[in-house]
């Protein structure tokens, strides 16, 4: 992460204290990269975020990425309304999660209003692989010409797939491959989560954003507590 990067995050969530978001943030995102002269020719350089940098700041962190794009962003946990915690980037990019299940976008090409599910889900609330439940029906808002926007129903079943390890920002996790199959009205998409085979802790997934936005690659690298 760039010196013009952290820059840019502490003056976003510094300036919008009056959205929610919380000004203790800007002190801990400090820490993954100080503004230290001795750091400026590592910091030009590029040098990558680091689990390490990470913990030392101790604020939850995601990584999510288009599928068309290249690279991730890194977005920090800036509120909670609730239990729905609101992840923002640099570029004033938000992600709202329930868990591991997002359920608003914004600033990533085509928004995401809101997303709801039945219950139980294990996106919302970690359920150990083995007891999830058979499906879920998974609802999504979206802009439209009407005060309450167009609301697409999904009906949604699990297929579990192989264990293998993976490895997040240099930290590994034993996880079972979950597919996830939704039908509806409107059409068919498809999500793939990474589940912990111990907790359900969906460690990384690909969900369904919308039919113009597709799947974004979701993170958790440190997940958030209410801590």
């Amino acid at each position: 992460m760039t010196r013009t990067t952290i820059i840019a995050l502490a003056l976003l969530l510094g300036g919008c204290t009056n959205q929610g978001f919380n000004p203790i943030v800007v002190e801990a995102v400090g820490i993954l990269n100080p503004f230290d002269e001795a750091e400026t020719e590592e910091v030009a350089a590029g040098q990558p975020v680091t689990r390490a940098a990470i913990e030392r700041a101790d604020i939850a962190t995601i990584r999510a990425r288009l599928v068309d794009d290249k690279s991730p962003t890194y977005l920090f946990a800036a509120s909670d309304n609730g239990g729905y915690v609101t992840f923002a980037s640099n570029l004033r990019q938000t992600l709202t999660l329930r868990g591991s299940q997002i359920t608003g976008s914004r600033g990533l090409g085509y928004d995401l209003l809101s997303a709801t599910s039945s219950q139980p889900d294990p996106l919302s609330r970690p359920i150990r692989p083995g007891s999830w439940p058979d499906q879920v029906v998974r609802s999504y808002e979206f802009p439209a010409d009407s005060p309450r926007g167009r609301v697409e129903s999904f009906d949604c079943r699990f297929e579990a797939g192989p264990i293998r390890d993976v490895v997040m920002l240099q930290k590994s996790h034993r996880v079972v491959e979950i597919s996830e199959y939704c039908d509806g009205p409107t059409g068919a998409f498809e999500n793939l989560h990474l589940a912990d085979v111990s907790d359900g802790t969906v460690w990384r997934s690909l969900q369904w954003l919308g039919p113009q936005q597709g799947l974004i690659d979701l993170e958790m690298v440190l997940p958030y507590t209410g801590d």
